[in-house]
């Protein structure tokens, strides 16, 4: 009797498995996708678009083998009307909402698409994946709402789409809300829970800073696998392809009160590089209480992101604040599988901004840990010159060294967190202000005012004995230096003076809290450049 029981239950094992193999190996029914249904009249999306097996493996093997032919430079997709459109216009360009996909099914996730014009003129293929099977979602020109251009013209039937939002009910569940974007190069950006945009991230990084335009290989392909209703994450793949690079991405993207996107990808070098920056992160910087308003501004700050935070692979805390330079520069930090580093909006306080529409104190953070150790290499800051808030005129990425061969595939992962605070520990006095000066009377000696905040040190006695471990470098001689505590504040202001040894020189300098002979703060770092 047992022997007939345990043949049964192997038998419907092998049922119940034969019938999943079955299923995996059927194609599924596209069929309830918004923009894949077929109206009066038209050929049917089954003949125009047919389903194809997908998988991530098979998207790194299309990718090592473009790596390997001539590249050829996407096809502009647009009309003289739409590549002229300023931005301000261009924005008003509506995708009609009942016409998101998934929505109709009543799935929390929906994806929206952006429409050819102004600045982002080649199109990109988007498909939609299910099981294991994919099919695009063609374009549709009745998906959008254009009725406040004037002088549209008429639109070609292929146009296609300049890239795609995700909608999630991240705020509220009585409707959904956009908190990702992919449009424009390896370009996206996404937000937290009541934040809004601000810094983007990128796939990746191609001689940027170099004496000569960097390259920006671009996503031409992306693969939005269909989630279940109860998922709270969504997976996006992407081909990406340029003269230099190719390659094929996973995002793992989860959005909510902190949101974040686990990217695995692998790349090919097509062609020698000079730079390569891993896990780049692009943001904008105008001014702050560092140097001051500048002449005709109303506002106190107008910035996206106010410093680059690393956590080393050694375990310290460096703090970097954003400068406005008067030429493009790089800065390299070198490490050794460093556990972290973000572009970092630290000041969170409206008061600080004073600007209603633009809302710098809800823009995110962004944070990236590696998950898979980066080993030897840099994180670049580079800084380039802006006279306005439009330009993304600040970049952090990681540089391996040494660099990929070309023809050689490497592999990288590392997880992005949106924040709205950066994740020093507590225990950790952090640098909420640097404002530099001159000294009156004395030209050569530049003054210095970094205020440093904690719990801890705000519930000191202002009689407490705080120390600063102070480098200058090489090219800078301390003057003098004080620690008091600003009572009306709690901050612990650290006020030095430096005389730059050589005028035609930067000075690199670190400021740090001590208490007791142990270091209680991160290390405040600036390079003060020549005039």
């Amino acid at each position: 009797m047992h022997i007939i029981l345990a043949f049964v239950a192997t038998a419907l094992l092998f049922a119940v498995a034969d019938r999943q193999q079955r299923r995996d190996r059927e194609e599924p029914d596209f069929s309830s996708s918004p923009l894949l249904s077929v109206r009066e009249g038209e050929i049917s999306d089954q003949q125009t678009h047919p389903t194809f097996k997908f998988s991530f493996s098979d998207l790194k093997s299309r990718a090592r083998a473009l790596s390997k032919l001539r590249y050829i430079p996407p096809r502009r997709s647009t009309t003289d009307f739409l590549k002229g459109l300023p931005w301000d216009q261009y924005k008003n360009i509506y995708f009609r909402p009942e016409r998101s996909v998934w929505k109709k099914e009543g799935n929390p996730f929906q994806l929206q698409f952006l429409h050819p014009g102004h600045l982002y003129n080649t199109n990109v293929r988007v498909f939609e994946v299910r099981g294991d099977f994919a099919r695009e979602i063609p374009y549709d020109p009745s998906a959008f709402d254009l009725s406040k251009l004037k002088g549209v013209g008429e639109l070609p039937p292929n146009l296609g789409y300049s890239g795609f939002k995700i909608h999630f009910p991240i705020n509220t569940q009585e409707h959904t809300d956009e908190f990702a974007v992919f449009q424009g190069a390896s370009y996206y950006r996404i937000i937290s829970k009541k934040q809004w945009y601000g810094l983007s991230a990128r796939g990746i990084a191609v001689n940027t800073g170099m004496p000569y335009p960097e390259d920006f290989p671009s996503f031409r392909e992306f693969y939005v696998v269909k989630p279940d209703k109860t998922d709270s994450s969504i997976t996006v793949y992407a081909l990406l392809d340029g003269k230099t690079a190719t390659g094929a991405y996973e995002f793992q993207i989860t959005p909510g009160k902190i949101s974040a996107v686990k990217v695995s990808a692998e790349v090919t070098l097509r062609t020698k590089v000079d730079r390569l920056g891993i896990a780049p992160l692009t943001s904008m910087y105008w001014y702050s209480e560092t140097r001051g308003i500048p002449k005709g501004q109303a506002y106190p700050e107008s910035h996206d992101s106010d410093g680059l935070l690393i956590h080393s692979g050694k375990g310290e805390w460096i703090w970097r604040p954003l400068d406005n330079p008067k030429r493009s520069t790089t800065y390299s930090f070198h490490d050794e599988n460093p556990r972290g580093f973000g572009l970092i909006q630290r000041d969170r306080e409206f008061q600080n901004y004073q600007h209603s529409e633009m809302k710098y104190h809800l823009r995110p953070s962004a944070w990236v840990e590696p998950e898979i150790p980066f080993g030897k290499g840099a994180v670049h800051l580079l800084e380039n010159p802006t006279i306005q808030d439009s330009d993304d005129n600040m970049g952090a990425y990681w540089m391996p060294e040494p660099l990929p061969q070309p023809g050689t595939p490497f592999d990288f992962s590392y997880t992005v967190r949106w924040p709205d605070t950066d994740p020093l520990p507590d225990s950790l006095a952090k640098v909420v202000a640097t404002r530099i000066g001159d000294a009156q009377g004395d030209p050569d000696l530049k003054m210095f005012y970094v205020d440093f905040k904690s719990s801890n040190l705000s519930s000191l006695d202002p009689f407490a004995y705080i120390q600063a471990r102070i480098d200058t470098g090489e090219n800078a001689e301390l003057s003098e230096y004080s620690v008091q505590k600003i009572e009306e504040t709690g901050v612990w202001r650290l006020t030095f003076g430096v005389y730059p040894k050589n005028k035609f020189r930067p000075s690199d300098l670190k400021a740090a809290l001590s208490r007791n002979q142990e270091i209680i703060s991160e290390t405040w770092n600036f390079v003060l450049e020549p005039n």
